[in-house]
């Protein structure tokens, strides 16, 4: 199953999310969606910023 951070959608664009240990890139549809990909794979992080890029 795609992680959400190497494959994506065809029409997936990808969000830079800001936390407390950096950056980190995530291709999704929409924001809320990257978010909860990204929470999922680090559900202790702090996220300070979800930006499109």
């Amino acid at each position: 199953m795609p992680d959400g951070f190497t494959s994506h959608e065809a029409n997936a664009v990808m969000w830079v999310v800001y936390h407390n240990h950096g950056t980190t890139h995530v291709f999704a549809t929409t924001e809320s969606i990257a978010l909860a990909r990204f929470m999922a794979k680090y559900p202790d992080y702090q996220v300070r910023d979800i930006k499109r890029k």
